[in-house]
């Protein structure tokens, strides 16, 4: 079943959900997000931006899918924002807008951490490890990470006949294998590793049990790696963490104990992976739809602008959840405290009043700040690793296949998803 191309976006909806995915729990979780029932809502944003930014209700209930209503907060009323100045207000006001949305999803499984806090315990977590992933100290991770990652995959792509899902063979394994590197995780664990994490956080909504089971998994590996590595630090994020000292509110400081590292480590590791493959994905389907990776191959200078335009088109993550703190007004709707507020990035980063022909893949759009890593203090602590894995991709594809094409008797791929976004596929022909 094929959709319309992104540079020719049909209609906001299927009238029968595809299934996304490839076992029963995968679907289970796709289907809870949207994928394979939602392909454009664009024009749907658009339609409820029109007539005011802030809407009562989720933004599942705006596209007729049911959910919205998050564990812990069912009985509040819930509010959406469709443009991009009540988008930014939301994300930049935590001491109206808090990040404790988080905290019944996410606290069972992951214990706490920096994602629902807010304020200076915020801080005083992201000050720990934000040192460890900025520009600079990432591209590192480039040369004993990411690149040998890339390569290893692709000489396994063409070793079977040069014909593959890039989505599912390189983009879904690279991230994944970069950040469980970097907490030190055994190559040979990975994989498994990575579908602990996608069960821990994705199951919240379709199987909490099950997301239960998987993160306590996770800890009792992760907890062998903090003991090795306070007796042996090596050159990994958990090094770095067992030798931290946490800033107390009362201006003293504590050497993190091992849950604390735990909870660090269980919101990254997921986040860095699936993030990252789902955002590579869409840029890669868009170049080569839209023909753009032409030019791209042409003007490779265009590189960083091609990144951003992409993640602005096609954010992976399309809403953040925001508890309100207090009677507050909301692009002229009252929000009582107390209410749900989802704050749309998509459909912020679609805003027409920010960018011109915003449904456009364009590369050479002028740059502006997109909303993708969120904004704010909560602005996404690994979006300097995002784009240094998207960098080094798309630069050893164009080294390495200079006449990289969509595979023409594969089935038509698209775009598809409400919470996530995501290719159905990126089916490619490698030809050097």
């Amino acid at each position: 079943m094929s959709a319309p191309p992104p540079a020719d976006r049909g209609e906001s909806g299927r009238a029968v959900t595809v299934e996304i995915g490839a076992n029963e729990a995968e679907k289970s979780r796709n289907r809870a997000t949207g994928a394979g029932a939602i392909d454009d809502p664009y024009p749907r944003y658009d339609e409820l931006r029109e007539t005011g930014p802030v809407h009562e209700g989720a933004i599942a209930a705006a596209f007729g899918l049911p959910g919205g209503a998050v564990i812990g907060w069912a009985d509040r009323r819930i509010f959406s924002c469709y443009d991009w100045d009540t988008v930014d207000t939301v994300l930049s006001d935590p001491e109206t807008f808090s990040s404790r949305w988080y905290q019944p999803t996410l606290e069972p499984t992951v214990g706490v951490s920096l994602l629902q806090l807010d304020g200076d315990a915020h801080r005083r977590h992201r000050e720990l490890a934000q040192p460890a992933l900025l520009r600079g100290q990432v591209e590192r991770w480039r040369e004993r990470w990411i690149e040998p990652t890339a390569n290893r995959i692709l000489e396994d792509c063409v070793a079977t006949g040069g014909r593959v899902d890039l989505y599912s063979k390189l983009c879904a394994h690279l991230p994944v294998h970069t950040i469980a590197s970097s907490f030190g995780i055994a190559a040979a664990d990975v994989p498994h590793f990575h579908e602990l994490a996608i069960r821990a956080v994705g199951g919240v909504m379709t199987n909490p049990l099950d997301a239960f089971q998987a993160s306590q998994e996770i800890a009792v590996y992760l907890r062998r790696v903090v003991a090795e590595r306070r007796i042996e630090p090596q050159d990994d994020l958990i090094s770095i963490l067992c030798a931290a000292e946490m800033r107390d509110p009362d201006g003293g400081r504590h050497v993190l104990e091992a849950d604390e590292i735990l909870a660090f480590a269980r919101v990254m590791l997921p986040a860095g992976a699936g993030t990252t493959y789902r955002g590579l994905g869409c840029m890669l389907l868009g170049l080569l739809q839209t023909g753009q990776l032409d030019r791209l191959r042409r003007e490779r200078w265009r590189l960083e602008e091609a990144i951003e335009e992409a993640l602005r088109w096609e954010q992976p993550l399309t809403s953040l959840g925001r508890i309100a703190t207090r009677d507050t007004e909301l692009g002229g709707v009252a929000i009582p405290e107390g209410s749900v507020v989802y704050a749309c990035l998509a459909a912020a980063n679609h805003d027409p009043a920010r960018w011109s022909d915003p449904h456009r893949f364009d590369i050479t759009r002028e740059r502006r700040v997109h909303a993708s890593f969120g904004l704010g203090p909560h602005f996404c602590i690994g979006a300097h690793l995002a784009r240094l894995e998207m960098r080094t991709v798309m630069n050893t594809l164009l080294d390495r296949f200079p006449k990289l094409q969509l595979d023409p008797d594969a089935p038509a791929p698209w775009i598809t998803g409400l919470l996530f976004r995501m290719p159905t596929a990126v089916p490619v022909v490698l030809e050097s």
